[in-house]
């Protein structure tokens, strides 16, 4: 089993939600890690929080949309911890509404975040993790696995993820890496979690009534436990693991029910949609 204590792990957006719980349950276990932000006070924040528990963190501003910002996260992780084992890409945007009403600079915005944010930082962090032989892993989601209505943009961000993935798999065999891909499903997320609607307004993530929320801390240790474990694939969730068999088996029926849904799903969207 690989061993996370005493390792170096950056976990990019990690001042709040998953990457947070992720970088303080790493941190429980003996990881030392890397915290990042956009946000230099919240970064600040979160590092003072972390230390006060105990904890050895590093705090690296970075917008992972930008590649110089990307290299140079790299560069102070290695200058500050020498090192670099485990890398995260978990900084991300959700979005919704519409594909007809999105707009070009929407799209190139998310995908820049959710898809390029991953390759930028994986790319300036490869050297480093081939040296160690440690663990590069992607955070998607189950929009990831297959287009979802009203979040066409999203979905495909994020399904973008596995092809990067699996090529790298490939890619690294036999040099000691683990990449692997998670799937996360519906998490509790904070109450003021915003979304981008299709022309940039923040827009609420709205109610899951129907909707089983598994807890970040919960996810987190699955998480650890696939690095641990240098899985490649990870579906998060019950409810995950019942998609990928359903499209596995019955993906006719997975469309069936995305159809019927589809008027439930406008109305939930459309309100938010209005000027």
């Amino acid at each position: 089993m690989y061993r996370i204590d005493g390792k170096v792990a950056l976990i990019t957006g990690s001042t709040a939600g998953l990457g947070r719980e992720l970088a303080l349950q790493m941190c429980s276990l003996g990881a030392r890690v890397v915290l990042n932000g956009r946000d230099q006070a919240r970064l600040d924040r979160t590092a003072l929080e972390f230390r006060r528990s105990g904890y050895e963190v590093a705090a690296v501003r970075g917008d992972v949309s930008s590649p110089g910002e990307c290299r140079e996260m790299i560069g102070q992780c290695i200058g500050k911890l020498g090192r670099l084992d485990i890398v995260v890409s978990n900084a991300g945007i959700g979005s919704g509404g519409l594909f007809a009403d999105t707009t070009p600079e929407i799209f190139r915005k998310v995908f820049e975040i959710n898809t390029l944010g991953g390759i930028y930082i994986t790319s300036y962090a490869l050297p480093h993790i081939l040296e160690t032989g440690g663990s590069i892993v992607f955070i998607s989601s189950l929009a990831g696995l297959l287009g979802l209505p009203f979040s066409s943009l999203y979905s495909s961000s994020k399904m973008a993820l596995t092809a990067i993935a699996e090529s790298l798999q490939v890619e690294l065999y036999g040099s000691n890496v683990h990449v692997g891909i998670v799937y996360a499903g519906f998490l509790k997320n904070a109450p003021e979690k915003r979304v981008l609607g299709p022309t940039g307004e923040l827009q609420p993530t709205g109610e899951r009534k129907n909707l089983s929320l598994q807890p970040m801390d919960k996810a987190s240790r699955q998480i650890i436990r696939m690095i641990q474990g240098r899985r490649e694939r990870l579906v998060l969730s019950t409810l995950g693991k019942a998609l990928v068999v359903a499209l596995r088996v019955a993906p006719w029926l997975v469309r069936m029910v995305l159809r019927h849904s589809e008027k439930r799903a406008r109305k939930a969207y459309e309100p938010r949609l209005d000027p």
